[in-house]
């Protein structure tokens, strides 16, 4: 196996991995401790606790391929942020009582900032790679295709639902579902196209 794919199969499960045990760690806490006010302050904190891990597990990887600092992490930490919060308020800006939001409303809500990641983890990129366009591009078809499965296959892979729900039912001490799998599939799809991208990026410069 050469670097370039080692690099890219790594970013790949390093990606999916931060965000199913992300997602695991929401709804566990949401079920077990928060309760309704789960809703309340994810808006508020939604791209902080799914940004920080993310950042992390891919800032894991590139040490292991680059030179690569701790600012790898704080700005996948704010573009998350950025894209997040930007999204909650096109949501609620689209948001119509009675009726909430259709597929299509939400996906196009989360879908419109996804740039924000890739133009902020882009300032750290251009170190190793001046190819940080078409990595702005990969981002953004990435994270438009996991929030695509978020919204559109929220039961994906139920079998991997079906056990994180009796793992989420143990810890809550209730019966609670689970749709990590829809997670599981968007990140390994976002994961791959950015993962891709960023071997063919760096290979290249």
């Amino acid at each position: 196996m050469t670097v370039r794919w080692a690099l890219a199969i790594e970013w790949m499960l390093a990606t999916t991995l931060a965000l199913v045990l992300t997602h695991l760690a929401v709804e566990i806490v949401g079920f077990a401790l928060l309760g309704w006010a789960l809703l309340v302050t994810l808006p508020l904190t939604g791209g902080v606790i799914g940004g920080l891990p993310l950042g992390v597990f891919q800032w894991i990887v590139l040490r292991r391929h680059m030179q690569a600092d701790g600012s790898w992490t704080v700005f996948t930490l704010l573009g998350c942020f950025g894209a997040w919060t930007m999204g909650c308020i096109l949501a609620a800006v689209a948001f119509v009582p009675r009726q909430g939001l259709t597929q299509w409303s939400a996906f196009l809500c989360f879908a419109i900032p996804t740039p924000i990641v890739g133009l902020a983890q882009a300032t750290v990129l251009r170190r190793w790679s001046p190819h940080t366009r078409v990595w702005v591009l990969a981002s953004t078809a990435g994270w438009t295709g996991f929030v695509a499965v978020e919204i559109f296959r929220q039961s994906a892979l139920s079998r991997v639902n079906q056990l994180a729900g009796a793992l989420v039912s143990w810890c809550a001490g209730y019966a609670a579902a689970s749709s990590v799998g829809a997670t599981l599939l968007g990140g390994a799809v976002a994961g791959a196209i950015t993962g891709i991208a960023l071997s063919m990026a760096v290979r290249r410069s």
